[in-house]
């Protein structure tokens, strides 16, 4: 690829650009259209879109159905990057009892409304819920749950369905959060 060919992608690299600053995925199940058309123009173009990020100093990585980058610097994800994603040790293990299902590789749908009757019903859930340190304030089930899907969607793991708030799909991406968990559990 050519400099007169950036050009004709103007419109991709804006969006891959700002998922860059903002430390976003490019995920291939994104309903964004404009997400997945990155996605499938770094896939098509990964070496040309690696070798144009590297002259300023970040590494495109990429997993099974997402992309991300990092700054060279940074022999793997960033200790402080790493550390924003503590929360989500309990948020996994709550999803994971809430449906063991949940995973990268099965988007859902799920509804908000399933998962507050399942912890409504489940002392264990609830107990879960009391003990996460980021919904300290919430003061109903629905409020917690709310905020766990909210969590999930600005940090790029979760979309809305359409305009339906309450139902959501898991995205791809959520696998950099499955091979933390892994590698925290391995190395206890």
């Amino acid at each position: 690829m050519d400099l007169l060919q950036l050009q004709e992608y103007k419109d991709i690299f804006q969006v891959i650009e700002e998922c860059r600053v903002n430390g976003k995925f490019i995920n291939e199940n994104s309903s964004d259209y404009k997400i997945k058309e990155a996605y499938n123009f770094i896939y098509q173009y990964k070496q040309d879109v690696k070798d144009y990020y590297s002259i300023i100093g970040y590494t495109l990585r990429s997993d099974t159905g997402f992309f991300y980058f990092i700054i060279d610097i940074y022999e793997n994800i960033p200790k402080p990057y790493c550390n924003g994603y503590v929360d989500y040790i309990d948020i996994y293990r709550f999803l994971k009892l809430l449906n063991s299902d949940i995973s990268s590789s099965d988007a859902g749908p799920y509804s908000a409304s399933d998962m507050e009757t399942r912890l409504n019903g489940d002392i264990e859930l609830k107990t879960m819920i009391d003990k996460m340190s980021f919904l300290k304030k919430r003061s109903t089930n629905r409020e917690s749950i709310n905020s766990i899907i909210t969590r999930l969607k600005s940090d790029g793991f979760a979309e809305s369905i359409g305009n339906k708030e309450e139902e959501f799909l898991i995205l791809r991406s959520f696998k950099f959060i499955e091979d933390i968990i892994e590698d925290v559990e391995y190395e206890l």
